[in-house]
C-alpha cells in the first residue's frame, strides 16, 4: 500500500513539474552590455527559457526591440522588458551631438566609456601663458554631457575621440572650443546628476 501511494506521489510530482517546465517561454536576453542612448541591435541579445516573467519580451517580438534606443544601460544577463528601449533617437528634444578630439592630459586617465557622464571644461591656449583667474576659476561649457562614442587611445602621443550628447544650448561653444584645442573633461557622479528626493512638508499640531 505504501509503495502503491509512493508512486502515485511521485508520479504527480513529475507531472507538476512537468507543467511549470511547459510553461517555460523563450524570450530575450542581453548576450553584451549596451549603454544608455547606443542602438540596440540584434547581435547584442541571446535567448532564454523562462517561466513566470510576464513583463519580458519574447523571441518573436524581437523586432520590436532591434534597432531601438537604450532607455536605461542595459548588462549583459539581464531580462529584456518594453521600458528599457525607447524608439526616440539620439540625439533627443534639445541635445545635439558634438565630437572632441583631446590630449590624454585633457581626459581621465582610465578613460571613457558610451553612457559616462562627463563636465566639459574650458582650458587656456597651450600657447600663452595662463592667467591665474582663468585656472582658479575655470568656466564649464557644458556640464552632465553623455559619452555616445569614445574611440582613439588615451595614451602619450595619442588622442581620444568622443561623442558627446549635449545641451542644444551649449552645443555651438563646445564645438568652438574644441577646434581651438581648448577643452577639457571630467568625469561625473551620476548620482549628482540625479534630482534631490522630495522631502515631505513639516506640519505642527495645534492645541
Amino acid at each position: 500500500m505504501i509503495a502503491a501511494l509512493l508512486i502515485v506521489g511521485f508520479g504527480l510530482a513529475g507531472a507538476v513539474l512537468f507543467g511549470r517546465a511547459g510553461d517555460k517561454v523563450e524570450v530575450l536576453v542581453m548576450g553584451s552590455g549596451v549603454a544608455k542612448g547606443q542602438v540596440v541591435e540584434r547581435a547584442d541579445l541571446r535567448t532564454v527559457a523562462v517561466a513566470g516573467a510576464p513583463d519580458t519580451v519574447r523571441v518573436d517580438d524581437v523586432d520590436a526591440v532591434v534597432g531601438k534606443t537604450a532607455a536605461v544601460d542595459l548588462v549583459a544577463g539581464q531580462l529584456v522588458t518594453n521600458d528599457m528601449v525607447t524608439a526616440q533617437l539620439v540625439p533627443g528634444p534639445g541635445e545635439t551631438v558634438v565630437g572632441l578630439a583631446l590630449e590624454p592630459v585633457k581626459v581621465p586617465s582610465a578613460g571613457l566609456a558610451p553612457g559616462d557622464l562627463v563636465d566639459v571644461i574650458a582650458v587656456p591656449a597651450g600657447n600663452t601663458e595662463a592667467d591665474a583667474t582663468d585656472l582658479d576659476d575655470p568656466v564649464a561649457l557644458t556640464t552632465g554631457a553623455t559619452v555616445y562614442a569614445a574611440a582613439g587611445s588615451g595614451t602619450s602621443g595619442g588622442q581620444l575621440l568622443l561623442t558627446l550628447v549635449v545641451d542644444s544650448d551649449d552645443a555651438a561653444r563646445v564645438a568652438t572650443y574644441s577646434t581651438a584645442g581648448r577643452v577639457a573633461v571630467v568625469e561625473t557622479n551620476p548620482l549628482d546628476a540625479a534630482p534631490p528626493e522630495p522631502t515631505s512638508p513639516t506640519t505642527h499640531g495645534g492645541d
